[in-house]
């Protein structure tokens, strides 16, 4: 069967901010594409095409990267003004396992890493103004790496989903730029930030990588100290340093590469 092809006609300034718990992101303007990722609340993005029919908006997501098409029914645009304002200040991320808002007359049901464009400064209590339940930390301080760890491990058991982010299913790529991300830090998900580090100078909150002999990567886990890291395999798990090299490796120890990487005072 040949590959369809799909008509898209470019946008310029157009802005758009995720207002449902979990935003499907497509590969292609049709449900039977592929999920790339997902948006949560509160993630503003670029709309920088649309289908034709007017059914479908190409978008990009900047501080994630998450790029693809999501449907009509689902944008809800915003000023550029609005824009600039949410993606420059402050703003308030969702750390506890599940929050909810009073949103529109009704709750909404908000998970880890949505976004609240409320400051540490307002002039006013907003929690007693807009009706919210559930814990938040200011994304402008950054956690240190026991805080880190604790909003990694409320992700344990969730389920692998391909393009998933959140903790009804999560995809590997997504996985610990979400985490961070709570925690106030960013990177893009397709290289590890920091220095290079001895594997026995790992601290809790560094990275063990493992990378075949041209240089794709074959796992990646988050150090937990006591020899433990917390990786995904068929859900977010802890385990063994050792099983978890012997797990990725997959009887390819003799041309695997181990890397620790460290990018937090």
């Amino acid at each position: 069967m040949p590959k369809e092809k799909f008509k898209e006609w470019p946008l310029i300034d157009a802005y758009g901010i995720c207002r449902l718990s979990i935003l499907p992101v497509y590969s292609a303007p049709t449900f039977e594409s592929a999920l790339t990722s997902q948006l949560l609340f509160g993630e503003c993005y670029l709309v920088t095409a649309l289908t034709p029919d007017r059914n479908w908006f190409k978008i990009f997501q900047e501080d994630t990267g998450i790029k693809g098409w999501i449907t009509s029914d689902a944008l809800k645009e915003i000023t550029a003004q609005d824009y600039s304002r949410f993606s420059s200040a402050d703003y308030q991320v969702v750390n506890s396992p599940i929050a909810a808002i009073e949103y529109l007359g009704t709750n909404l049901y908000l998970l880890p890493g949505s976004r609240l464009h409320f400051s540490e400064i307002e002039l006013f209590n907003w929690k007693d103004h807009v009706g919210f339940t559930g814990s938040v930390r200011s994304h402008i301080v950054k956690a240190s790496r026991e805080e880190l760890i604790d909003i990694a491990l409320k992700f344990l058991n969730t389920p692998f989903q391909h393009g998933g982010r959140s903790i009804f299913g999560m995809d590997h790529q997504w996985f610990f730029p979400l985490v961070f991300s709570v925690g106030g830090y960013s990177f893009d998900h397709s290289k590890i930030p920091g220095k290079i580090i001895e594997g026995d100078e790992a601290l809790p909150g560094d990275f063990h990588l493992v990378k075949d002999s041209n240089g794709e990567r074959l796992g990646l886990a988050l150090y937990l100290g006591a020899d433990e890291v917390l990786w995904i395999n068929n859900k977010v798990m802890v385990s063994d340093c050792y099983e978890w090299e012997r797990l990725v490796t997959n009887n390819y120890a003799e041309d695997a590469v181990w890397e620790t990487k460290s990018f937090l005072e």
